[in-house]
């Protein structure tokens, strides 16, 4: 389910990106839909991950669950661009993180991963909830006010993904307000 080409006008409570399409006003979550690109190109960019070395390696300490999933499944993890190795009983090193649309993710973000791991059985279910975390730490957040030219940046890249209308978690990117129902609002129907 497409979006229309849309034009920005604006942004509302540092939140959402207000557009006009050929049927009517889309209110557009600027974290939501900045997830929604960021989890697609992910997902059809997994092999070619961009990588961030880190300048010095960051701690973070897993819980027991994580620790073994982590040591079960470190090619999972890599894959997402996190370069880990052990350093002692429960903690880690982390040496690289992902970078997403030239975002950098934080080392700790790691933790919300492997969680999201630990709670996901089938093979593409993991990877699916991993992808989630990693996109969601890097879009966008709501109150960030962004230029004319960033929220037109976002609308188009919103426009050319396969999936539009929904975020990873299953949140609405777009409400959109139909002329007519503007109409009726106004009394001009």
């Amino acid at each position: 389910d497409s979006l229309p080409s849309l034009r920005v006008f604006g942004q509302a409570a540092l939140t959402f990106i207000v557009a006009e399409g050929p049927t009517g006003l889309y209110m557009i979550d600027q974290h939501a839909a900045h997830e929604r690109i960021l989890f697609d190109a992910l997902t059809e960019n997994r092999d070619g991950v961009l990588r961030q070395p880190l300048l010095e390696p960051a701690r973070v300490e897993l819980s027991p669950e994580g620790w073994q999933l982590l040591e079960a499944h470190p090619e999972q993890v890599a894959e997402l661009g996190f370069e880990v190795e052990p350093f002692g009983d429960r903690w880690c090193l982390v040496r690289t993180v992902p970078i997403a649309a030239g975002r950098t993710v934080e080392p700790e973000v790691l933790i919300e991963v492997v969680e999201a791991l630990c709670q996901s059985r089938a093979a593409e279910d993991v990877v699916h909830r991993a992808l989630t975390v990693v996109a969601c730490h890097a879009a966008v957040r709501a109150g960030q006010a962004l230029s004319m030219s960033e929220m037109r940046e976002l609308v188009s890249a919103l426009e050319r993904t396969p999936n539009p209308r929904t975020c990873p978690h299953g949140r609405p990117t777009t409400i959109h307000l139909s002329t007519e129902r503007l109409e009726k609002e106004f009394g001009r129907r």
